[in-house]
């Protein structure tokens, strides 16, 4: 579970079960009111409201954190504990103000539903154990209760009960199997987006050594060959051969840059970003600057690569722009991309469209990124275009 995207499937769970609990609890306090005003003991009210008061803050400071963005604060299993002693006491202090009653006993029926929304099995057990335990002691110590329905009846409302609380264990541990599925999935994923890497990045560079030590070789020879030729009989036509096999080397150099560049792999991410920018400024002749924050090598610098390599080709072919910026860096674990130019710029809309049309390298991108956890997205501009990358960073 070290897995970046693991963790967010976790912290979805989490966050997931949280809200459930806080609305379920609201409802608890709603139902707890109603027994505390039908059972209108004068005596036992002033007690009874202090507890409920107590416990409804409780309900709503849950609640709040649950809808809001603080709701990493009950990330810690001791939290969330907590909170679950918190519904056990509330409802069994309940009872233990409320003697002599079936309401009450109703109420504390409801604190397994409560428990089931749980992804601890231990932190459930537990509570669901001292569910049962009190609620045994609750109702055969009950001095209206279990004198009228007898000692048979009392022992079969509690075996009902413990089996409430065991198909709640039950729920928590059939929930635990799906996230299980759910973990082995991604981690799957990940293993075929590793090898797909893997054996994407090691085509591109077969690909780009083959140019180099083949056609490129073969230019290179034949412009020294005319080069020293020259040096004898100079000759016109033969002057543009040589400007064209320069011209040739120099694409070729850049088609081998493109496909592998060496510089990914001996200096990092940001050096080839930044030759990236520099030679696609220099062909399409687009003023290209660069912001790059990015320190440390990581596991999915070839993805980054490819999908900047990917944003600059675009801006070079279809933008019609004068200046581009890339900017690169990195924010708590998540390595940031923006891509923005002063062309003609492309919507969201526009951009699904060329899709539909078959502008399949985007769209090949966009999969390779989001597989990998991350998001790419087009940002609406009043002028020219402006396209985010978010990736998870692999430790």
């Amino acid at each position: 579970m070290s897995g970046t995207e693991i963790e967010q499937v976790l912290r979805k769970q989490r966050l997931r079960s949280l809200q459930a609990g806080s609305m379920l609890r609201v409802g608890v306090v709603v139902i707890m009111v109603g027994a505390m005003l039908a059972a209108a003991d004068s005596t036992r009210l002033p007690a009874q409201a202090v507890l409920l008061s107590v416990y409804a803050v409780v309900t709503i400071g849950a609640l709040l954190v649950a809808f809001s963005g603080a709701s990493h604060l009950f990330n810690d299993d001791r939290a969330l504990l907590t909170l679950a002693l918190a519904d056990v006491g509330a409802v069994f202090g309940f009872k233990l103000l409320s003697p002599g009653g079936y309401i009450p006993l109703l109420v504390m029926a409801l604190l397994p539903r409560l428990v089931a929304v749980e992804l601890s099995l231990r932190r459930a057990g537990i509570v669901l154990a001292a569910s049962l335990a009190v609620f045994t002691a609750s109702f055969v110590q009950d001095p209206v209760i279990s004198p009228r329905i007898g000692p048979g009846a009392t022992a079969v409302i509690v075996l009902m009960y413990g089996f409430v609380c065991g198909t709640a264990l039950l729920v928590v541990i059939f929930r635990l199997r799906n996230i299980g599925e759910m973990v082995e999935l991604t981690t799957s994923r990940e293993e075929l987006l590793a090898e797909t890497m893997t054996a994407s990045q090691a085509e591109r560079r077969q690909i780009s050594e083959s140019i180099h030590d083949g056609p490129l070789q073969d230019v290179l020879a034949a412009r020294r060959d005319i080069a020293n030729f020259l040096k004898q009989s100079p000759n016109a036509p033969l002057e543009h051969a040589l400007a064209s096999l320069q011209d040739a080397a120099q694409l070729l150099r850049e088609a081998t840059f493109e496909l592998h560049p060496a510089l990914l792999d001996q200096v990092g991410l940001a050096a080839a970003v930044e030759k990236l920018a520099s030679v696609t400024a220099a062909r399409s002749g687009i003023t290209i600057t660069t912001d790059i924050d990015y320190p440390d090598p990581n596991a999915v610098d070839p993805i980054l690569f490819g999908v900047i390599r990917e944003l600059v080709s675009n801006v070079a072919r279809h933008s019609q722009a004068t200046a581009a910026t890339v900017k690169l860096a990195v924010d708590h674990d998540v390595a940031c991309i923006d891509v923005a130019d002063n062309g003609i710029g492309v919507t969201a809309d526009a951009a699904a469209r060329r899709l539909a049309q078959g502008h399949i390298g985007l769209a090949a991108h966009r999969a390779r990124v989001q597989a990998a956890g991350g998001t790419l997205t087009v940002v609406d501009e009043p002028q020219g275009a402006h396209l985010r990358v978010e990736l998870p960073l692999r430790h």
